[in-house]
């Protein structure tokens, strides 16, 4: 598949667990020294968010966190999806995003492991048809029914979901309703509903979660993840830290199209 930026930024932002655990086997590390101070991380297009790493506000985000982190640089690049998502060893790079964090030990069973920091809250919105409205009560006391087609990034969502491969297309099946509902990240879903003119979509709040890093599982994934923590906190006690994230996540904001 050739990704263009709408569906790249649409594809697989949250890939579900893959091989090893943490807890388990650790990951290869290259022949450069674990605790090297400079820290590189690596991201997919996104809209709005993260179209460039000069000016755009996760770009600015991370160079926030930098300020924070004296004791070497940290860079980044925009990558395709598989180089972010599959290759989770430190060869590429040293931390990557975007991700959320679904529940406290969700990375036991992952080939990675989450930052100790977040950056923030990222709001999730349950999308669905404006003559079949659902709300989350509804998706979970029909969890194990398998009742409705839902369409999700590809995690553990406690009920049966169909991973999200092209957010756009699956936004435009919802409010032709030819499926019950989408859950994904406000900004961007918000952002190519309004771009579409999608008015049969009704929006309803699902659930904050944790906006972290995720990192490889060896002594550079330890290291890389012990100083970018100490960053981000410090940037969290500065202030500074939510006046950036606020231009990347914002909280639910109620309203239909």
């Amino acid at each position: 598949m050739v990704f263009t930026p709408v569906r790249l930024a649409s594809a697989l932002l949250f890939i579900a667990p893959l091989a090893l655990a943490c807890n388990g086997t650790a990951t290869p590390e290259t022949a450069a020294q674990f605790n090297q101070p400079d820290i590189h991380g690596i991201a997919v297009f996104l809209p709005v968010v993260l179209e460039n790493t000069v000016d755009s506000p996760f770009a600015n985000l991370i160079k926030t966190v930098g300020k924070y982190y004296p004791e070497g640089r940290i860079s980044l690049s925009i990558e395709p999806v598989r180089r972010v998502y599959l290759d989770t060893n430190d060869q590429n790079a040293d931390f990557r995003f975007p991700i959320m964090k679904i529940r406290d030990g969700a990375d036991n069973q992952t080939p990675y492991q989450f930052s100790s920091e977040m950056l923030g809250k990222v709001t999730f919105v349950l999308y669905t048809n404006k003559a079949k409205q659902l709300d989350k009560a509804a998706l979970l006391d029909m969890a194990n029914l398998n009742k409705y087609e839902l369409h999700a990034p590809p995690t553990n969502w406690g009920f049966h979901t169909n991973s999200v491969v092209d957010l756009e297309r699956s936004l435009k099946m919802l409010n032709q309703g030819r499926i019950d509902g989408v859950i994904w990240a406000q900004e961007e879903a918000d952002y190519l509903i309004r771009k579409l003119k999608l008015g049969s979509i009704h929006r309803a709040h699902y659930d904050d979660y944790p906006d972290v890093l995720f990192l490889s599982c060896n002594r550079r994934g330890d290291f890389v993840n012990k100083a970018l923590s100490k960053a981000i906190a410090a940037a969290r006690a500065s202030g500074e830290l939510a006046r950036a994230y606020a231009r990347v996540h914002g909280p639910y904001d109620n309203w239909q199209p």
